[in-house]
């Protein structure tokens, strides 16, 4: 026969029993704190009275804990509002095109939107549109540049003045400045978003090419 004297018995009467906070919590050690200085001054020797200012300096610390903790959760709350409320605005966005960072385009009849941006004025700027082989397509004089955005639309015809076939290209910019220094800017191309998704930290772009992008990685936007 199993000895069954160890089994813990179910008391109804304790089964709804509060269960007391850690008594290691900011709010419990202020508590503490406050009882313990009430008990200070109410038994002090009048003649000689308690230095309680550490005490103080040492409640007022925790205040200041728990103040910081609220004030975190509350921040915390802010910004996962800021980013529902992005996410939703950013659904209206499918179907438009934006301009993400990267060289590789697919051309499928219709213009393609390109924007190269200029970390230093130059005097200037080539656009070498390849094909999937690394032929030269197409060379486009884009002529002196200022700083910032310079945006072009490829329409899709090789340096010939024939349509390209439909495939996958490759945009490169080439800068020369004054001293003749070569340099290759970044390159934007713009693509149509088919979806919006999220993880636990950035906002998903789901384009048209089959990969994603955060939100924060979009250039701007193209009006078509």
């Amino acid at each position: 026969m199993s000895n069954i004297s160890n089994i813990p018995i179910y008391d109804p009467t304790k089964a709804n029993a509060r269960i007391d906070s850690s008594p290691t919590s900011v709010a419990d050690l202020s508590k503490n704190f406050l009882k313990m200085l009430t008990v200070q001054l109410q038994n002090q020797d009048p003649l000689n009275p308690m230095d309680n200012a550490a005490m103080t300096s040492q409640l007022a610390a925790l205040n200041m804990v728990d103040g910081i903790n609220r004030l975190n959760t509350s921040v915390n709350s802010l910004m996962a509002q800021m980013k529902s409320a992005n996410f939703m605005n950013l659904t209206a966005s499918v179907g438009q095109t934006a301009m993400v960072p990267g060289a590789d385009m697919y051309f499928a009849g219709d213009p393609v939107f390109i924007t190269s941006r200029l970390s230093d004025p130059t005097n200037s700027l080539q656009a070498l549109i390849k094909d999937a082989s690394g032929e030269l397509v197409n060379k486009v004089d884009l002529g002196p540049a200022n700083s910032g955005d310079t945006d072009f639309i490829w329409d899709g015809r090789t340096e010939a003045g024939a349509i390209a076939p439909a495939g996958f290209y490759r945009i490169q910019f080439v800068a020369s400045d004054a001293q003749g220094k070569i340099s290759t800017p970044a390159s934007y191309i713009g693509m149509k978003v088919a979806s919006i998704g999220q993880n636990d930290t950035d906002i998903l772009v789901g384009l048209s090419d089959g990969h994603q992008v955060k939100s924060t990685e979009i250039l701007k936007w193209v009006a078509v």
